[in-house]
């Protein structure tokens, strides 16, 4: 029995699926599919040939496992049309809210790039059991999918009063101001070039005593500066390559750092 197991269109949640940003390679490896997204229990069947249609859905075959009440029960049911839906759990990787993805009525971002997980037969599909995001239940979809009205906007009204500037400024005011801020401000970086330099030394004596350096050393050399020094910071992806060990004393020791790189990166504050 052919299903459509997902489409394009604006869901019961206020937010849609882009089926070409969906990774269905480890499904097809191991193409479960469960009664109402219980996957604590055992599968009642498998899926088989799975396809892109050129209208955006993407359909599926569904095998029941003859040998499986349940599975039987549910596959009478679909045989009659009492059972006609199915439902994706899927693995949330990213999302938009730019308007070239987002539809007319659209409240929550599209996702643009997911895994597929699982598939479910559902009496309702789009009820709050009938789709999970990332392994939690879609009560808590607010941390993944905020409603777009609600997401951080820029608020630049404080920006413009330490210009001094009106809202209405000119981007040519703006930029006049900015450059003579760099001006004003160029001397504030020869302490922290003096500090850098320190540290490079630092590293290359580390390098010569056969020992490799690491983050910790360098963040207690700054430590042993005096306190008016600047702030260590680091973009996402540098933290990201650090080891295990360092990248947990570098979140303890930058908290409110690491939680602006955090949101800066998935959207959303992290949860400890």
């Amino acid at each position: 029995m052919r299903f459509i197991i997902s489409d394009e269109r604006v869901n019961r949640y206020g937010y849609r699926i882009l089926s070409t940003g969906m990774n269905t390679t480890s499904f097809e490896k191991n193409p479960v599919v469960f009664y109402n997204h219980d996957t604590y229990s055992l599968p009642i069947g498998k899926g088989k040939d799975l396809r892109h249609e050129l209208d955006g859905s993407i359909t599926l075959d569904i095998d029941f496992d003859a040998e499986d009440e349940q599975a039987l029960a549910v596959q009478k049911k679909a045989e009659r049309g009492f059972l006609n839906a199915c439902s994706v759990g899927i693995d949330v990787l990213e999302t938009s809210t730019d308007a070239t993805v987002v539809l007319t009525g659209q409240t929550r971002p599209t996702v643009t790039r997911c895994e597929l997980l699982e598939l479910s037969i559902c009496g309702i599909p789009g009820n709050r059991n009938a789709l999970r995001l990332n392994g939690i239940q879609t009560e808590n979809i607010e941390q993944i999918l905020p409603r777009i009205n609600q997401l951080k906007t820029l608020n630049m009204k404080p920006a413009f009063n330490s210009f001094e500037l009106p809202e209405t400024a000119a981007d040519e005011a703006i930029l006049d101001q900015l450059a003579a801020l760099e001006n004003e401000n160029a001397q504030d970086f020869k302490p922290i070039l003096k500090r850098l330099d320190a540290i490079e030394k630092k590293v290359a004596t580390l390098s010569n005593d056969q020992k490799e350096p690491r983050l910790r050393d360098l963040i207690k050399e700054l430590q042993a500066q005096p306190s008016n020094s600047a702030k260590v910071e680091i973009t996402w992806d540098q933290l990201q390559a650090l080891p295990k060990a360092d990248f947990d004393a570098y979140r303890k020791q930058n908290k409110e750092y690491y939680e602006k790189l955090f949101y800066g990166h998935y959207g959303f504050e992290p949860i400890y």
